[in-house]
């Protein structure tokens, strides 16, 4: 194929991934009304609401720290939209328009990490990219998670460019980008290490070259000072910034979560590192994420990582950053999740969590398609790639088998890697293990032997399979993990409508909402009623199946409260006898006096 076929062929394939993606975003958009992922999507939605002057202190304190730099994308939208559910619409078509921007991005970093690719070929891997199923779920959602694909994509970009030409004003876009992306997530500090270590590695090779002149060696050391200065600025500046919102929107409520998220929270995590079981723990939590690896990308990520450490051998400093990067954010999600591994822990997603990862996955799978490509060997590396795989598949279901609780607790939302053979009425942990490992080494097989057509006949079609099945990978996600739970979303919206429409009435009294524990639902209440500042009651630990306690619990609340409780709670009953009105839609019973 020429080049200008090929050229051709780059653009014909490139309006084709844009459609796909605006087709799946416009598919399902028209059935969402609010929040999915309880309660991290609410977290952003609180920062950006505090800083318009609205308080939702108390709901938002029912739930551990998420970080601001996210809220930065939301203020505006709350600030145009004053109905929730066009608000939450707005946001998804933001996400939108960062996924088609990091598709042309992605195009570019393809373009520089690799020296000969033809034109069709960059279209095809960087359509992969975006269509991986995970970014496409979190479009469709607000969570922070679309923001750091678009971000880590824009990040690598502007590394690749300050690596390929290290001007000051590239160092810049790059801290600054690293930093952004560090605030939508502080768990984003693996990539912000890789930036710090690059740019460390760049400089020391420009002083010990004997090539460069004196002044290009100063030039280089007074960039690296900047830079460096740069991020410690704005690290300093993220904290106090992180601070006030924890002061701002987590500190009334009945027990203290910041930590979960916090710092704080993972110092212990870090000190098990220097104690025999803490090391064991830890390699056994990272078994699970290197088997959700290999599911995730069909083994290609695995590729994708020989070719970038070979290549970093070879003194290549664009490869270089990209392991680093992934590496080290690999690093930071095994701390994260390192309890995950015991026998007591019945989290499933968190032992073969990805989601902490995820945004670096779709570049390293693109990058062991190329590796394939231009290998010798091809058969041979997915054969060492589907060893790695079995073995932690193996290991994977020795660690549920031996597990407590049989690791019961899916939360399948949070692990799209893996989520193909979810049910969530029957979820059978071996069963998925073993379907999702199958398919799996199906589908690697399957592009194993399309990318060896590839190579021998030339036709772009075999390696567009993969794409294939990546599209048909991201609508059932949506479908099985976004859609279907939408309809109580709307009857959580009802029940706010309610409560405005009750206020119009002549109704002054507080909201009150009895928290039982269990997911925070209450969040799409809130993000309705921006106005309101909710009340929350503690209930845990409370025995409201007790006659006595249910009766205290209703005495005590004012009799003009618009009272929220949960439509299974067993207060439903004593509430009645105090309140005469009653609304039930979506997940709560709404009382009030007539």
């Amino acid at each position: 194929m020429g080049k200008q076929e090929s050229k051709q062929l780059e653009n014909r394939i490139s309006v084709v991934v844009v459609l796909f993606l605006v087709c799946l975003c416009m598919y399902g958009i028209q059935w969402i009304y609010g929040i999915t992922i309880f309660p991290d999507e609410f977290g952003y939605w609180a920062c950006a609401a505090n800083a318009l002057g609205f308080d939702w202190s108390e709901v938002t304190s029912i739930s551990s720290y998420y970080s601001f730099g996210y809220s930065l994308i939301l203020i505006p939208i709350i600030k145009m939209f004053s109905d929730s559910v066009l608000a939450y619409r707005a946001a998804i078509i933001v996400n939108l328009i960062l996924q088609v921007t990091s598709f042309f991005l992605i195009k570019k970093i393809i373009r520089m990490l690799f020296d000969q690719v033809d034109d069709a070929l960059v279209a095809i891997l960087a359509g992969g990219c975006v269509l991986y199923p995970s970014w496409c779920l979190y479009v469709q959602i607000t969570m922070a998670e679309a923001v750091l694909f678009f971000m880590y994509t824009l990040t690598v970009y502007f590394m690749l460019k300050y690596l390929e030409k290290p001007s000051l004003s590239n160092g810049i876009a790059t801290v600054l980008s690293a930093i952004y992306l560090y605030t939508v997530h502080m768990r984003c500090i693996g990539v912000l290490c890789a930036v710090g270590v690059s740019v460390l590695v760049r400089t020391f090779i420009v002083i010990n070259s004997k090539t460069e002149i004196v002044k290009e060696r100063k030039r280089m050391v007074f960039s690296f000072i900047f830079i460096v200065a740069l991020i410690i600025l704005l690290f300093v500046l993220s904290l106090f910034v992180k601070n006030y919102y924890i002061d701002a929107l987590y500190s009334s409520g009945a027990e203290n979560l910041v930590s979960t998220n916090d710092y704080s929270g993972q110092v212990d995590k870090i000190k098990a590192l220097f104690t025999l079981k803490g090391i064991a723990t830890f390699l056994t939590s990272m078994v699970g994420k290197i088997f959700y690896l290999g599911c995730a990308t069909f083994g290609l990520a695995y590729c994708g990582i020989h070719y970038l450490i070979k290549k970093s051998i070879m003194k290549n400093e664009k490869a270089l950053f990209v392991l680093l990067a992934s590496f080290f954010q690999f690093m930071v999600m095994c701390i994260y999740t390192i309890t995950t591994s015991s026998k007591t822990s019945n989290r499933f997603d968190l032992f073969i969590h990805g989601r902490y990862y995820d945004f670096v996955i779709p570049l390293l799978m693109a990058v062991g398609i190329y590796g394939l490509i231009n290998s010798e060997h091809t058969f041979k590396k997915m054969l060492f790639s589907g060893l790695i795989f079995l073995i932690s598949t193996a290991i994977t279901i020795y660690v549920v088998a031996v597990n407590d609780t049989h690791m019961n607790n899916p939360h399948g939302a949070l692990s799209i890697g893996i989520s193909y053979f979810y049910d969530k009425y029957n979820f059978r942990p071996f069963y998925t293990i073993i379907m999702g490992a199958a398919f799996a080494v199906l589908i690697g097989v399957i592009s194993t032997v399309a990318i060896n057509l590839y190579k021998t006949g030339k036709s772009h079609f075999f390696i567009l399979l993969i794409c294939i099945v990546l599209l048909g990978q991201s609508y059932h996600a949506l479908n099985h993990f976004i859609y279907q739970y939408q309809v109580y979303i709307f009857g959580d919206t009802q029940v706010a409508d309610t409560i405005s429409e009750l206020r119009n009435s002549g109704y002054s009294g507080d909201v009150v909402l009895l928290y039982e524990g269990g997911t925070t639902y209450v969040n799409n209440v809130q993000l309705r009623i921006r106005n309101e500042r909710i009340k929350v009651k503690y209930l845990e630990g409370l025995d409201t199946d007790d006659e006595n306690v249910a009766t205290d619990i209703i005495q005590a609340l004012p009799d003009d409260a618009l009272v929220l409780v949960d439509f299974e709670s067993n207060l439903n009953d004593y509430l009645a006898e105090k309140y005469d009105g009653n609304w039930l839609s979506g997940h709560f019973d709404l009382y009030y006096k007539k």
